[in-house]
């Protein structure tokens, strides 16, 4: 049930307005002065707020100054006798929604008008949720100094209207950092569109971006969807040499134009980009626009790879264990400290995103509360257990050669699901020496594999 504040210093108006929305099933408050009004909102949360402006102890105008204070996404609507176009525009400029004259407008459009103002209410709170939401759920885990100087950057670039490049190896997080400087912007109350470089082609491109007429219908086209807001192009040096050039222009100009018109567009976006490749290179050797580049690389964040990060990793998977148990449905289970440690010692070539994975594959298969490291049975965590192991004993030389020769022949027979031919030829060895190091170290192939001829 919406909750609705009446404030008026005639308890006439008041009972009068009360009763009307009353049949409505809204929730009823009053006060009748500005200053009780002031105190009410400081304990109450209201979806509505009518304000009369001639008051005592404090007018309407300063009481929606101090309930804006209170609540910047206050909803009021002013209500005057002695109503002015000059304080209307007054009470416009200090945050109201809406003015009203009194008497007030008949039965059916005051009731109008309040629906209006409850429901514009429930779509600011809405969207504040999402946002809130959208800013958790993109948020860039860890506690580490590159971490920090990461969120330190997303903070600053969120503040301004600069262009940001996003370096960084697949799996780093950079859709969620460009997410993160969106909905910490001023634009985060418009859109933020994700375009995907390879879905960017000769053939869709102008309608992707730029719309068109389509079955004797205006198409709007992503950037003009956005406006406002933010576009972020992901993997932006897989774009051909001629989208670049098009894409350049868009930027330099903030213009654009629908496919079969002759009418320019203003826009009014920014744009974050994203590369998991350095630019510098691809620009010398003539795959990336150099005009482009510089373009582009107004801002840059850096994204680091795990590896470089590994004492965020305890954090990562609290983080993903907690999320992935509520999204499923499933008891919250825990990682022991061996196997926080365990999974510090992996490199990771996917980065976060191959975390993430693990750890939601371990929560699902695992049937118990609390994941051991026995439950990390990857050939990765026999390797290097292993290996470890390996490194912490006593031996000469020679006996260390030996035992990585033979531990390094049974991964790649592993790999090779023990078919010697293959093994052989990724070794860049003959098969019989192969076979004569297998006897060497007394290492069999499985019972039941097929034997090559």
């Amino acid at each position: 049930m919406s909750k609705i504040l009446i404030v008026d210093d005639e308890q006439s108006i008041v009972d009068s307005i009360s009763m009307i929305l009353s049949q409505d099933d809204y929730e009823i408050d009053s006060a009748n002065n500005g200053a009780a009004a002031v105190s009410k909102v400081k304990s109450n949360f209201y979806d509505l707020i009518l304000l009369d402006i001639k008051m005592p102890k404090m007018d309407g105008l300063e009481a929606l100054e101090k309930i804006k204070e209170i609540d910047k996404d206050a909803v009021v609507i002013m209500i005057s006798g002695h109503g002015t176009i000059e304080t209307a525009v007054e009470a416009t400029k200090k945050g109201a929604y809406n003015f009203l004259q009194k008497p007030l407008p008949d039965l059916y459009e005051f009731k109008l008008i309040i629906k209006n103002a409850v429901d514009y209410k429930l779509s600011v709170d809405e969207l504040k949720s999402y946002k809130a939401k959208a800013l958790e759920e993109s948020k860039i885990i860890g506690s580490s100094e590159k971490i920090k100087e990461v969120n330190s950057l997303i903070d600053k670039y969120s503040k301004v209207n600069s262009h940001v490049l996003i370096c960084g190896e697949s799996g780093t997080g950079k859709e969620l950092t460009a997410r993160q400087i969106h909905y910490r912007s001023p634009r985060a109350d418009n859109k933020f569109i994700e375009l995907n470089s390879a879905n960017l082609t000769e053939e869709n491109i102008e309608l992707k971006l730029f719309g068109g007429l389509e079955n004797n219908s205006v198409i709007k086209g992503s950037l003009e969807l956005a406006e406002g807001g933010t576009v972020f192009i992901d993997e932006i040096s897989n774009l051909s040499m001629d989208l670049q050039s098009k894409l350049l222009k868009v930027i330099e100009d903030n213009v654009i134009t629908r496919e079969g018109s002759n009418i320019a567009i203003k826009l009014d976006v920014r744009f974050i980009f994203s590369t998991n490749k350095d630019l510098l290179p691809e620009v010398e050797s003539k795959h990336f626009r150099e005009d482009l580049y510089h373009r582009i690389n107004v801002l840059q964040i850096n994204l680091p790879p795990l590896r470089e990060h590994a004492e965020d990793v305890k954090e990562l998977v609290e983080y993903f264990a907690k999320t992935i148990c509520t999204q499923n449905g499933i008891p919250a289970k825990k990682f022991s400290d061996r196997a926080l440690e365990l999974l510090k010692t992996f490199r990771y070539p996917g980065n976060v995103r191959e975390l993430r994975n693990l750890v939601e594959r371990l929560i699902i298969t695992s049937d118990r509360k609390v994941i051991d490291e026995d439950d990390i049975d990857l050939p990765a965590n026999r390797e290097l257990k292993l290996y470890n192991e390996l490194l912490n004993k006593d031996m000469s030389l020679n006996d260390f050669q030996n035992e990585s020769e033979r531990l390094f022949i049974e991964k790649m027979l592993h790999d090779y699901k023990y078919n010697v031919s293959h093994t052989a030829e990724a070794l860049q060895i003959q098969r019989s020496h192969l076979y004569k190091l297998m006897a060497k170290y007394d290492i069999p192939l499985p019972s039941k594999t097929k034997q090559d001829i």
